[in-house]
């Protein structure tokens, strides 16, 4: 099916899909853009709802289209929709719409001797991206956003770890007490990535369960969870700074805990 209309409803709705939060958590759906990313989800995907593409991504870009997404789902758009449509300075030509991938925080089906992420109010999409992407490449058990995190589906997220979303285990959960409790329950430590007042990082025991709780980039974590935290813990820098960026801290923190 060719559309070539901006106020085509299929558009309209891709559009809206793309741009609000409140849509995508509406519909359970979010939008993937551009060849790696949409490439990424054609294989590792089976809810795939709609595919956009122009005649040059499918042609020059060698994609195809897996069978299992009727032609129903496959819209041909034009040259000068996409750029419409994109994110991005100059569009590549192809969106995906798909399911949702997170799934609800249950604390009886963490693994008693998992390796996991807790993200607390973290606002950087670019950041949860890069987190996302170490956790897939460590191996981590699960990822935990909790309270008001930057949205999953942010496009900026998406595009940067699309590819490792299937393979890592996301869970949301805006009451960030619960998601602390519920980890105790389990008996399963977390440790507090504190700047300072922490057990430093290469003597702390990470072994059997553990979880990680990083921060907001700004204001790093409050009190309070601090204090529901079971350990804090510090990364000491010989250098002239004396903190690191959340994606940073994060990577080396998941490194320490899954190197064991």
């Amino acid at each position: 099916m060719l559309i070539t209309a901006k106020d085509n409803p299929k558009i309209k709705e891709l559009r809206k899909l793309y741009s609000s939060r409140r849509e995508r958590l509406k519909q359970g759906l979010f939008v993937i853009e551009g060849v790696r990313g949409c490439r990424d989800a054609l294989r590792d995907l089976e809810d795939i709802r709609a595919v956009f593409y122009t005649e040059g991504a499918l042609g020059s870009l060698d994609l195809t289209l897996p069978d299992r997404v009727s032609e129903d789902r496959r819209f041909l758009i034009t040259d000068e929709l996409a750029e419409k449509i994109s994110d991005t300075h100059s569009s590549q030509g192809i969106f995906v719409v798909a399911k949702r991938l997170d799934k609800p925080f249950e604390a009886a089906k963490l693994k008693a001797d998992g390796k996991y992420l807790i993200l607390a109010e973290l606002q950087d999409p670019g950041n949860l991206g890069t987190m996302i992407r170490t956790a897939d490449a460590v191996g981590l058990d699960g990822v935990v956003l909790a309270g008001s995190c930057v949205d999953l589906y942010n496009p900026k997220t998406v595009r940067s770890a699309v590819g490792s979303m299937p393979r890592v285990d996301i869970f949301i959960e805006k009451d960030s007490r619960q998601v602390l409790e519920g980890f105790a329950r389990r008996g399963i430590k977390t440790a507090a990535a504190v700047i300072e007042g922490g057990e430093e990082i290469r003597r702390f025991d990470f072994s059997r369960g553990c979880a990680v709780v990083i921060g907001n980039e700004g204001r790093g974590l409050d009190d309070e969870t601090v204090r529901l935290c079971s350990h804090k813990v510090t990364i000491s820098m010989s250098g002239h700074i004396d903190s690191l960026n959340a994606a940073a801290a994060a990577t080396i923190f998941l490194w320490e805990m899954t190197k064991q």
